[in-house]
This record gives C-alpha cells, sequence and structure tokens, in this order.
C-alpha cells in the first residue's frame, strides 16, 4: 500500500503562493504543486519518520521544526542542512519575514526556549527572551508591513507578547491573562492584532499599544489556527467579515490553515489535508 498525506496527520501548512503549499506532517514534509496532476507528494526522504510540528517557506527557501533541530533548504528541498540553535529545543512554530529577501529573519517558537531569532536565513539562531516572562511559546505572527514596523506577536500558555523590534525584545499585552492559555495569532494589514485561545474564544487589539479585549463577534470558545482574515475553531472554519465572522464550513477537525489562490487547504490530526473552493459566502469541499 503506498503511503499518502492523507494516512498521517497535518500540524502546519505554508503556501508562498497561489500554486503551492507545505504539510509539516507526522511523516516528514510534503508539497503540493498546482497542475493537473496536483498531488501531494513527499520531498525529504530522510525525514520521513520525524514529526514536524513547523514549516515556513519564502521563495525556494524552506525552514521546518522538530522536537530539537530546525533544517533549512536553499532548494525547494533538494537538499538540507541543520541550523546552528544555541539549545536543542522543541520547535512549536516558524515565521519567516514578509522581506526575507533583504532581512533574512527567521522566527520560531519553541515550547521552554522561549523565541529564537536568525538574520541569516536560518543558518544560525539565537534565544531572544528579552522581556519574555513566558518561555512556552505556541505561535508567532509577523507585521505585513514587518520590514518597517518591526512588530511580531508570540503566544503562550501565560500570556501575550508584543515585540517592536523584529522579535529581540518583548512586552506583555495588557489584560492578556484572562485567555491563557493562547493557541495562535495574526497580524491585519492595518495593523489589528488576532489571538485565539484554547478555551476563551478570540482576542483583539487595536495595535501593538492597545490591550487585548475578547472579540464577541466570534462565538466559539477554541482556536486553533488562525491565517490572515480565516480562523478554524472547534465548530468549523470562520472568514473574518466587515460585520464580523462567518462561518464558512461546518468542518471542526482543522489544526492548521493555509490559503492558496482561490483555495483553502486546511490540516488535521485524522485527515491529512482538505481543501476548499473559496468563494465570497463559503467554503466548498
Amino acid at each position: 500500500m503506498s503511503d499518502t498525506l492523507e494516512q498521517h496527520a497535518v500540524f502546519a501548512l505554508a503556501a508562498p503562493n497561489a500554486a503551492l503549499c507545505y504539510a509539516a506532517s507526522s511523516a516528514g514534509i510534503w508539497r503540493w504543486r498546482a497542475g493537473r496532476a496536483a498531488r501531494w507528494k513527499r520531498i525529504a526522504p530522510e525525514f520521513a519518520a520525524v514529526g514536524l510540528p513547523a514549516v515556513a517557506v519564502a521563495g525556494k527557501s524552506i525552514w521546518i521544526g522538530a522536537s530539537g533541530d530546525i533544517a533549512v533548504s536553499r532548494d525547494e528541498g533538494a537538499s538540507w542542512q541543520l541550523s546552528t540553535l544555541p539549545v536543542r529545543s522543541e520547535v512549536q512554530a516558524l515565521a519567516v519575514s514578509p522581506a526575507y529577501d533583504r532581512d533574512g529573519v527567521v522566527l520560531a517558537a519553541t515550547a521552554r526556549d522561549g523565541v529564537l531569532r536568525s538574520d541569516n536565513g536560518g543558518a544560525t539562531f539565537f534565544a531572544w527572551n528579552f522581556g519574555l516572562i513566558d518561555l512556552n511559546i505556541n505561535a508567532l505572527a509577523l507585521s505585513p508591513d514587518f520590514a518597517n514596523d518591526g512588530h511580531v506577536i508570540a503566544t503562550g500558555d501565560h500570556a501575550v507578547f508584543v515585540s517592536r523590534n523584529g522579535g529581540r525584545a518583548w512586552r506583555e499585552l495588557p489584560e492578556s491573562l484572562a485567555g491563557a492559555p493562547f493557541t495562535s495569532a495574526a497580524i491585519d494589514v492595518d495593523g489589528t492584532l488576532f489571538v485565539g485561545s484554547e478555551t476563551a474564544g478570540l482576542w483583539r487589539a487595536a495595535d501593538v499599544a492597545s490591550k487585548l479585549t475578547r472579540d464577541v463577534t466570534f462565538k466559539p470558545v477554541t482556536v486553533n489556527a488562525l491565517s490572515g482574515d480565516l480562523a478554524a475553531a472547534s465548530d468549523g472554519i470562520y472568514r473574518r467579515t466587515r460585520a464580523g465572522w462567518k462561518r464558512l464550513s461546518a468542518d471542526d477537525r482543522a489544526l492548521c490553515l493555509a490559503r492558496c489562490g482561490g483555495s483553502l487547504f486546511a490540516g488535521g490530526a485524522e485527515q491529512g489535508v482538505r481543501v476548499f473552493k473559496l468563494n465570497h459566502d463559503i467554503a466548498s469541499p
């Protein structure tokens, strides 16, 4: 029986453009390319037995994180090198600068070692935890205007932290203890912060200087993932509109999301990746 992605849990997705998506899974890293014969294909056999909770992509470069290591490929997965880390960290999420070609910044969220930062494309990481009083970081989100404002969100088990200098120093967002633990984060193009929690719904702040408040237009109490204007919740997949959050699909199994062209990719613990066609009102498989 052939091995397929549908047989494995998917923990993270990254779609660098409308024709390409990567999936970090319980059985290595997989790639999907748009086309007549589009399908998921494992791209790094050496990691086939490795559970990968994190992936990030910029151009032809791919970063994957596991328990103890980060690996980087500069040639779309043809070859890989291990990054140099300050300690063998349990990586939970990876994020790459929107201006990566200019600044080479890659950030890693870890389970016990806070945030690791690289400014040389992931060759070497250093711990940057000044002001980070919770070192168990579950997710990271970089501002779309990161090159100019340097804004980053880091969500932890006990609080939410914001950096204004590209992930070098952190401060706790006011009122963030009320919603902990936090699972996910996103920064809108207008600077609005969105933070998902495990049991207290969705939270938002007008900017990095404002306190977090509960987003009452979002009804579910569990948020598994945020990606742009999309959210994976305990009762389905939602999209943010001017009037609030609208449920697009009742699929409640998604742990990670990625928009790829006109489609939404949703990965989960039991389903591999489901693909939904997005329109203004609904996501249909």
